[in-house]
């Protein structure tokens, strides 16, 4: 294990080579990936939701 302590104010160059490349997707088949993603989410939030810290009611993350 490392005993050094990480600097989070430090700054590091990103090359271009290393950003995402651009990628082009027809609308329709993305929209219905998004909301098969929001639905699956959805359903892990509500199978999940009763393990939650008991603040998250208050930000809308827990079922009562």
């Amino acid at each position: 294990m490392n005993s050094e302590k990480l600097d989070v104010a430090r700054e590091v160059m990103i090359a271009r080579h290393h950003w995402d490349v651009p990628v082009r997707v027809k609308l329709r088949p993305y929209v219905l990936f998004v909301r098969h993603m929001e639905g699956e989410l959805k359903q892990l939030v509500a199978q999940w939701a009763h393990t939650a810290a008991p603040n998250a009611a208050r930000l809308g993350l827990r079922r009562k």
